[in-house]
Order: C-alpha cells, then sequence, then structure tokens
C-alpha cells in the first residue's frame, strides 16, 4: 500500500508474498504534469509486469489521470473518478445502479 512512501522497500517485494502493489496518490495526483511523477509510476508498472503482480494507483480523480495510467500499463485504479467512499450498506446500492459485473475503464487481464 502507498508504494514509494513513507517505509515502502524493494526488500519487502522479496520477503512478503504479495499479489498487488499499489501506487500512492502523490505520483498519480502528477501523472499528467510531472514528467517524474510518470517516470516513477512507469517504473513501478514495469517492477509489477516483471514480478507478475497486479498494479493498482490511487488517488484517481479525472479522465486525463485515467487516460495516462492507461496508457502507461497500469492494472487497476481507484479514487473519486469511480466513486466517493461508501459505508459498507451502500455498496449494494452502488453496485445495483453500476452491475455486480462493473470493472470500470481500466483492468488489464493478465495473461
Amino acid at each position: 500500500d502507498d508504494f514509494g512512501t513513507g517505509y515502502s522497500s524493494l526488500t519487502h517485494i522479496r520477503r512478503y508474498p504479495l499479489s498487488t502493489i499499489k501506487i500512492d496518490r502523490s505520483f498519480v495526483s502528477g501523472v499528467c504534469r510531472h514528467g517524474e511523477d510518470r517516470a516513477v509510476v512507469g517504473a513501478v508498472v514495469g517492477l509489477a509486469d516483471a514480478l507478475g503482480v497486479n498494479v493498482v494507483a490511487e488517488g484517481v480523480e479525472t479522465m486525463e489521470q485515467l487516460s495516462a495510467l492507461t496508457e502507461i500499463g497500469c492494472d487497476l485504479a481507484q479514487g473519486h473518478l469511480f466513486a466517493l467512499p461508501l459505508a459498507p450498506g451502500e455498496v449494494p446500492g452502488w453496485l445495483s445502479r453500476y452491475g455486480a459485473d462493473w470493472r470500470g475503464p481500466l483492468v488489464r487481464q493478465r495473461v
């Protein structure tokens, strides 16, 4: 969670089994405006691909960010673009509006 910030380390990748790397919103927010953020996101996506794990970008708020993440090859995204945080009791209503099989515009299947 929040890979690239705080106390995340590449040693965690070797030490702990993982299925997903989550990219912190601080990189996602600048993915369209800052080449460095785009490069970091691209590097994390490449690392995830090499390890055979999914990568999810958190904090996606605009279609521009989503498009950039799609171009980079990000597997999954979460954020206010898709839905505001929901209480557990609100999830069934959200699913009935959008369909239980809704996967959104950014889902890449691993082969």
